[in-house]
């Protein structure tokens, strides 16, 4: 019979991998000439070092909470500059930025107050709600710009990523975890995740921009 921790180890090699292949994609294509792209690759290396650190790391170590903070907060910011609602008036922007800060900084302090391990799960699924309405509205911004061939924008498909991750959290975030077994399965489900979501940001690095117009719109847009 198979040992349960040999699944997971193999498991979470395999997010590893996923989490990495498209940093290593956009590499070998040198298409880096978009902040979008660049940031895929940066967050896509982060998310290796995490899946990294979650393997070799001991549930039960001291710094572990505060170890899966720090990543989930600096994922959450690369992704929420990702999905940057794209607007040409200036106070769309800064009141974006403006509520990012404010949101982060309420972050902060409630991990310094209550600490990392008391306030993770709350701050996961506000994080995850959070990404999920401003993917929601990336898409709706998409499909309202008239792009023919919306799906050989990169964007397009971190956009379904994003959704698809966050919805998947926050269903996972609803089941209980008590006792050894129902915290091996949720171990095993979060690999999943990351797994399905790296499925989409490797097509979006793989992405073929075959139309001019397009082609145009995705190289000088700003996010």
């Amino acid at each position: 019979m198979v040992k349960t921790g040999l699944i997971l180890d193999v498991l979470n090699i395999i997010a590893m991998l996923a989490a990495l292949s498209p940093a290593l994609i956009i590499l070998f294509r040198k298409i880096w000439q978009t902040d979008l792209l660049n940031f895929l690759m940066v967050f896509s290396l982060l998310t290796f070092m995490h899946q990294l650190f979650s393997g070799v790391m001991p549930v039960n170590q001291g710094s572990y909470p505060f170890t899966q903070a720090v990543f989930s907060l600096a994922e959450f910011i690369l992704l929420l500059y990702m999905l940057k609602p794209a607007s040409k008036q200036k106070w769309a922007r800064d009141l974006f930025y403006i509520l990012s800060i404010a949101f982060l900084s309420v972050i902060i302090t409630v991990y310094a107050i209550r600490g990392a391990a008391a306030s993770a799960g709350i701050v996961l699924a506000l994080q995850h709600l959070i990404l999920l309405a401003v993917a929601v509205l990336g898409m709706i911004q998409l499909l309202r710009s008239g792009q023919v061939f919306i799906f050989q924008l990169p964007l397009f498909w971190i956009i379904l990523g994003v959704i698809a991750f966050s919805c998947m959290q926050l269903l996972l975030a609803m089941i209980p975890s008590a006792g050894a077994q129902p915290q091996f399965e949720m171990a095993i489900m979060q690999c999943l995740v990351v797994v399905i979501r790296s499925i989409f940001f490797i097509i979006a690095a793989s992405a073929k921009i075959k139309n001019p117009a397009t082609k145009e719109a995705a190289r000088f847009e700003k996010f």
